[in-house]
This record gives structure tokens, C-alpha cells and sequence, in this order.
């Protein structure tokens, strides 16, 4: 991806050594991206959640790639002459990134008098921060939301990185058909997005509030993010791309949706809504969102995982970050979910469908799996950040589910 603007910083040809933050479990995935960038070269793992990089050339590739939280430089004096700081607006703005006052005094005067640089903690460019052998200069313009936009988050909201790498294991191909049964505030649904722009998306949560900021982080995005997305990111192909309910299903006449039969009537304008109590009492299913600038609209729909408004075998990815009964729910109400969950996934799928989920109820999930028979595990990755160690499990159907019409 190219064309990238991005606040306070140009996107010339540099010369620097970098120093990329990720999250324990992602590194071999940021190697393998950065190896396919031709400005960049001597690549190692430092850590489990660091890689270091030597750049010559444009940040371009580097800066559209969602897989790590920061940039940093090692060695400040080169990187003033040839690297990212000599593209920061001088006097630089900085802050330093340490608890212990005495250290973070000392830190800032020494940074003014050797570089002239001016301490901002409220209004940075640069954040000084200890390493393993020193101190390093993050990079603020090339942080994950300067790169990408602020996302408005809940507690437990996917991890920006984390849903990152869901999109790279389902190995999304274009047009799909991807849904998110527990999107939340919309994170997974947004990296599909930026990455395979010409997927057809679909998120659905029981929370009409989250529904509602993942609403608003669509239409932020859009309109001042700096990476967008070109082409029709919402158009819903005609032949069953996305069915739901039973009764005829899903027809597309111009630009309008209408759903055949009693259940529902979608109107059709900018802004999808379905009027009716199709699916429970009350608002079951409501579709929100609009038609954002730069081809980002999501639709989002209110429903339950376990019900979900869609035709057997209509799509081609799922990709969820399931309750952990933590924060989110509880591991008895997950003993009814998953095998639920799980059910509606086999049968919405289709034949070469692949399914990504998340959660660190690993046992009940593996049991749910074995029972179900449907649905195989033929990859897993564990995650490590902030205290917590999900696994990502990638589901397959088993021979017998291939050849088994769908319900």
C-alpha cells in the first residue's frame, strides 16, 4: 500500500535502524511482512515482541503494516541526519517514558541540552522510553493510531495487534464473505477492511452499545484516518453474498436491500436499518452505518452468535474473539455458548470455509470442538500481551463435514 499520509512526518527516502514493538506470538508474522518490503534489510528477532530492521528507502510499505504498536530508533544522532528524526518538525517535541522522577528529570535535561529538543509529555513527536541496553526514541507519528486512527475502545475490546494477526491466519482471499458473530467495537472488522478492501463484511453483536461505537469508529476512520481504503467496500454482490433468514433470503434490487417473505423489509439509502422484531422482541436486528467517505461503511447488525441471520454454507470467514467468561461473560454461561457458537459456524460456512477464534477458555473450547465433530483445529498460535494468553485457534471442516450437504 502506498500513498500513505501521515501527520508531522514526510515519507521520503531514509536511512536508519528501527526498532518494531509487537506483541509476544505476532513476531514471525511482522519478519515474514517486512521481508517482502524492498527498502528494508537486516531483520532479526531481538525479544518475543521486538524486531529490528535496517530501512534504505521510503517508510511507505513499513507504515501501512499493522502488525507492530511502535517505531523506534537506537542511535538518535544517526537518525537526526539520515532517518526518521531528520523528518520531524525541529525544535522536536518529546516526552520520557520512564515512572522513576529522578531518572525522567535528569533524562530531559540532558536530551535539551544535547539536542535543543523541547519537552512536551502532553504533545509529543518523539517518547523516550528505557530498552534493553539503553534508551530508545519512539517514533510518534509512526505509532499504530497515528498510522491508522484512534479507535474508541471498551475494556474489552480485541487488541489492535492481536486482530491483526486473526485476519493473517484466516487467510482471506478478495471478495469473501467475512463475519465477525462478536464484533464488539468493531477491531476485527476494521483490519479486514483496511487490508482486503473488497471484502464483504458483516459484524454482529448482542451490545447495542458497542454496535454503536463500532459505528463511529467506521465513520472516524473514514474521515480522518490516514490510511483509506479505494473501491466499494460495502457492495454486496448480487448472487447470495450474504444471506439471511430462511425465506428467500437476501435480494438485491439497485441500490435498496429487501429481505423476501414476512420476516423482514430492509430499506434501502444510505444508512441500512431493519425495521420489524424478526428475529426476537424488539429492535432483534438492526443494520447501522452509512456510507463513509473512502469506501469503509461496515455493516453491523444487534443478534446473538449463537442465531445467527445468515443462509447455510453464505460465508466464507469467520473470525471472532469469543468471550473468555472474564471481563466479557462468564466459563459456565460459556459451556452453553460454544458448543453453540460452533454450531451456527458449521452451519453457515461454506465447504472450504476456515474459521479464527480467540480465547483463552481453551479447554472448553477443545471440548466443544471433539464433540462437535463438524469442525477440526488444523492451526493454533498463542498470544501473549498485557497479562493475558489467549489462543487463536484456526478451524477447518473435517472430511465427513465436506461432503455432508450443509443444514
Amino acid at each position: 500500500m502506498s500513498g500513505i499520509v501521515l501527520p508531522c512526518i514526510v515519507l521520503p527516502c531514509i536511512t536508519d535502524h528501527l526498532v518494531l514493538r509487537t506483541i509476544d506470538g505476532a513476531a514471525d508474522l511482522l519478519i515474514e511482512e517486512v521481508r517482502a518490503m524492498a527498502s528494508i534489510h537486516s531483520i532479526r528477532q531481538a525479544s518475543v515482541d521486538t524486531v529490528e530492521c535496517t530501512i534504505d528507502g521510503p517508510l511507505d510499505d513499513l507504515a501501512a503494516c499493522g502488525l507492530y504498536a511502535t517505531v523506534a530508533v537506537r542511535d538518535l544522532d544517526q537518525s537526526l541526519r539520515t532517518g526518521a528524526l531528520s523528518n520531524l518538525p525541529h525544535p522536536v517535541r518529546f516526552r520520557v517514558g520512564t515512572a522513576d522522577p529522578a531518572q525522567r528529570r535528569e533524562v530531559i535535561n540532558a536530551t535539551e541540552q544535547r539536542f535543543g529538543w523541547v519537552n512536551r509529555p502532553g504533545d509529543w513527536d518523539v517518547n523516550l522510553v528505557p530498552f534493553a541496553d539503553g534508551w530508545i526514541a519512539e517514533i510518534g507519528p509512526l505509532s499504530w493510531t497515528r498510522r491508522f486512527g484512534l479507535l474508541e475502545r471498551l475494556p474489552w475490546s480485541t487488541n489492535l495487534i492481536v486482530a491483526e494477526v486473526l485476519i493473517r491466519l484466516a487467510k482471506i482471499r478478495p471478495g469473501q464473505r467475512v463475519v465477525d458473530p462478536f464484533c464488539g467495537t468493531g477491531t476485527i472488522l476494521q483490519a479486514v477492511r483496511r487490508q482486503h478492501p473488497t471484502t464483504h463484511l458483516l459484524g454482529l453483536d448482542h451490545d447495542p452499545h458497542a454496535l454503536r461505537i463500532a459505528a463511529n469508529n467506521a465513520l472516524s476512520i473514514a474521515t480522518s484516518s490516514p490510511l483509506t481504503t479505494a473501491g466499494n467496500a460495502l457492495t454486496i454482490a448480487a448472487d447470495d453474498a450474504l444471506r439471511v433468514a430462511a425465506d428467500g433470503a437476501l435480494t438485491i434490487a439497485g441500490d435498496a436491500l429487501t429481505i423476501a417473505g414476512k420476516a423482514l423489509t430492509i430499506a434501502g439509502g444510505d444508512a441500512l436499518r431493519i425495521a420489524g422484531n424478526a428475529l426476537a422482541a424488539g429492535d432483534a436486528l438492526k443494520i447501522t452505518g452509512g456510507d463513509a467517505p473512502g469506501g469503509s461503511k461496515i455493516p453491523l447488525a444487534r443478534g446473538t452468535a449463537e442465531a445467527l441471520p445468515l443462509g447455510s454454507g453464505s460465508v466464507d470467514r469467520v473470525i471472532a474473539n469469543l468471550p473468555f467468561g472474564k471481563q466479557v461473560g462468564s466459563h459456565r454461561a460459556n459451556r452453553t455458548l460454544y458448543p453453540a457458537v460452533l454450531g451456527e459456524i458449521d452451519r453457515v460456512l461454506s465447504v472450504d470455509g476456515r474459521a479464527v477464534l480467540l480465547t483463552e477458555d481453551k479447554r472448553l473450547l477443545h471440548s466443544a470442538i471433539e464433540r462437535q465433530r463438524a469442525l477440526k483445529v488444523v492451526r493454533q498460535r498463542v498470544l501473549r500481551y498485557n497479562g493475558a494468553t489467549p489462543t487463536a485457534y484456526v478451524l477447518s471442516r473435517t472430511r465427513l463435514a465436506r461432503t455432508t450437504p450443509a443444514r
